[in-house]
């Protein structure tokens, strides 16, 4: 619980402070205990006598008892209720509803001393108690939520709707076959009654009621009764008969009505939501009740008012606890009647002034405390298992369908084909091996090629290694192809001088040199020249095979002029070889990452998990508002803080909005958050400073929401 264990640490902590202080009030008188050497394993306390001088005042075996119970008690008051059936034990390990215990004088110091100790453990044991009731109240009202969201999600859609009459069809079969059943038993009651005689008929309805005293009931012939003398094959046939009947007159009735099973259907939603929602309200004033009216050490040291406290607050506890399960009352019934204890009006307390509780604490301390102390196994060992079994009852009434009613369908329908899906995984044995191996190696194959590969890749174009370099030619092809182009254009330069001359001498160095250079920035003047003057005569130069020649050498320019192209798309792709590694890689990362994560959510669903909480966060907040917004005291309404069932409802919802996000609101910022819930179901400063609270925690944490 987020409020629970405070609320119990703040109670403790009261309860030790004012048993502090009642234990230092007791006055002592002279001891009447025995001497001190006869108490050797005894704890012995220190006090003063009445002429000054310290003496030691040795606790009774009883009261020995109640302060280990206390100290036990004391182990497990650490915010967390303990397991009732260790209170039980401890209860009766005090001894305190025993009268056999009543030894002590309740005058003496003994048996004032013994007093406050049973009315301190018993102030113990019904913080226990009260710390296990409201567990189990929280631990039973916060599902209905879920109860009340399951049928939202089933309204809301029409395809939820018809599945919903498909689970529940054996159990609307079973009710129409027992309606059809009664109706025809009443049927058959009455053919009897009207085949009898009249004078049968008039002795049976006398027979049926009640004799006076001084006429016996007639006797009735018993040949002539025709329920003794009719065969068991007639009347199973007129049975039969009528059942029939009952069949025929429900289908007819049926056809004549214009109700539809989707709307029988959507009528029972209904009503189970609100029983549930009703259940809910009930169980949340309860909470509010308690959390509101229920123990509180809030006063003066020297008050006596904390025994009635105690009272009131048993009796309110098993009010509570009868009551909360009576669906049948209204809101305000039930809160009418847990305020109404079974008392004879108001008494007087230990000194004899009237008791603003109206209970009775008289200076029957012993019948008091053991009263109590048995009102309280009362609540442990009947009242609370009672209670839990009738909301247990409610909530499979009208909460969400069990699992059976839920799946019997596909449970059937798996059953009655597992024969025949038994029979096809025996003869497809070996094809559904191949498949799964296939599957496997397809597996392996994929992340090594598409993953591992390209990734290796990447890794060698980082390090500039040659291997894993992009290229669409060879590295020294474009080299070898210009050079062997320039030197077929010189050499045809030089045999063909008058290409580049006009008067046919050789060329000079610097010629060929120009040549050289012409070739490399792609002129070829020379060829291009003598290829014009062949064309004249095609035949003489074809013979002469300069023609041929000059052919040759520009298709050696196409080459190189491809080659160059090529080149410059392959430095293209070298700049961008890391993006094109990337982009190689990506497919491989993002089916690898779909798979990963879609596994993740099949074993683990911590994603699928996460979004759901966020989304049910913002529902659990809207609800806050609208338990806050909605308050009568925000109308104005004579309040200005929640009612019992809005302080209840609002403790559930924040209590759930807390579990929703512990793992959802990150650890910084977790100790804020859970501040801001305290005040937010903090009561005490006014429903305008919890609507503050509320927009505080939507500015402040709604993107973590989201």
């Amino acid at each position: 619980m987020s409020f629970l264990p405070a609320q119990l640490r703040h109670l403790d902590a009261q309860l030790d402070k004012l048993q502090i202080a009642q234990l230092a009030r007791i006055p002592l008188s002279e001891p009447t205990s025995p001497p001190e050497e006869t108490v050797d394993d005894q704890y012995v306390l220190p006090r003063t006598g009445a002429s000054g001088e310290v003496r030691n005042f040795v606790p009774s075996e009883h009261a020995q008892r109640l302060k280990a119970v206390l100290h036990e008690l004391g182990k497990t008051s650490q915010g967390t209720p303990p397991a009732p059936w260790k209170v039980i034990a401890l209860l009766r390990e005090s001894g305190i509803a025993s009268k056999a215990e009543l030894r002590t004088e309740k005058d003496s110091e003994h048996g004032r001393y013994e007093q406050e100790l049973e009315w301190l453990l018993l102030s113990k044991a019904a913080i226990q108690t009260y710390g296990i009731a409201l567990s189990s109240l929280v631990d039973q009202t916060l599902p209905l939520s879920e109860d009340l969201f399951y049928w939202d999600d089933v309204l809301a859609s029409y395809q939820y709707t018809v599945f919903y009459l498909l689970q529940s069809f054996p159990r609307r079969t079973v009710e129409i076959g027992k309606d059809i059943y009664a109706e025809s038993t009443r049927r058959l009651e009455q053919l009897k009654r009207a085949e009898r005689p009249p004078f049968l008929r008039n002795l049976s309805s006398r027979s049926s009621g009640t004799p006076s005293p001084s006429h016996s009931p007639p006797r009735t012939p018993q040949a002539s009764d025709p329920e003794r003398t009719e065969s068991w094959s007639a009347s199973t046939q007129k049975f039969y008969g009528l059942v029939k009947n009952t069949i025929k007159d429900r289908a007819y009735a049926y056809r004549i009505s214009a109700i539809t099973p989707f709307s029988i259907a959507r009528n029972e939603i209904r009503q189970k939501q609100g029983n549930i929602r009703k259940i809910r309200e009930m169980q949340a004033s309860a909470i509010g009740v308690l959390i509101g009216e229920g123990l509180n050490f809030e006063f003066d040291n020297e008050n006596e008012e904390w025994r009635g406290i105690i009272e009131r607050s048993v009796m309110l506890l098993e009010n509570v606890l009868k009551n909360v399960s009576t669906v049948d009352h209204s809101l305000e019934e039930f809160e009418d009647t847990v305020f109404t204890f079974d008392h004879s009006g108001p008494s007087n307390n230990e000194d004899g002034e009237a008791n603003p509780l109206h209970l009775s604490i008289s200076n029957e301390a012993r019948r008091t405390t053991a009263a109590i102390c048995r009102q309280l196994e009362n609540i442990l060992l009947d009242h609370l298992p009672s209670q839990g079994h009738a909301s247990k009852e409610l909530v499979a009434a009208h909460g969400r369908p069990s699992l059976i009613t839920r799946y019997w369908l596909p449970t059937t329908l798996l059953l009655l084909s597992s024969s025949t899906i038994l029979r096809i995984l025996v003869n497809r044995q070996a094809d559904i091996e191949t498949w799964i191996r296939d599957f496997v190696n397809t597996a392996f194959d994929f992340w090594s090629n598409w993953v591992i590969e390209p990734t290796k890749q990447i890794i060698g174009t980082i390090r500039h290694n040659e291997e894993s370099e992009v290229a669409l030619m060879s590295r020294k092809s474009l080299a070898a192809d210009m050079d062997s182009l320039e030197r077929m254009v010189v050499d045809f330069a030089i045999d063909n001088p008058d290409t580049t001359n006009t008067n046919s001498a050789a060329l000079t160095d610097t010629q060929i040199e120009s040549i050289r250079a012409n070739v490399k920035q792609g002129d070829l003047t020379p060829v291009l020249r003598a290829y014009e003057h062949d064309l004249r005569t095609p035949f003489k130069g074809a013979v002469k095979g300069e023609l041929i020649r000059a052919l040759l050498i520009q298709i050696q320019k196409t080459k190189v002029d491809v080659e160059v192209a090529i080149s410059g798309i392959d430095r293209l792709l070298k700049s961008q070889e890391l993006v094109f590694g990337m982009i190689s890689l990506t497919p491989g990362i993002l089916i690898s990452a779909v798979a990963v994560r879609w596994a993740a959510g099949v074993f683990q669903g911590r994603h699928r998990r996460s979004g759901k909480r966020k989304g049910q966060m913002l529902r659990r907040l809207r609800k806050v508002d609208k338990i806050l917004t909605g308050s009568k005291g925000l109308r104005g309404e004579g309040r200005t803080t929640l009612d019992y069932k809005e302080h209840g409802l609002l403790l559930c919802e924040v209590h759930a909005l807390r579990q929703d996000a512990k793992r959802v609101i990150k650890k910084e910022v977790w100790g804020e958050f859970e501040a801001d819930l305290e005040e937010l179901v903090d009561v005490g400063h006014g429903l305008q400073a919890q609507l503050r609270v509320l927009d505080r925690i939507r500015w402040a944490y709604g993107k973590a929401m989201n």
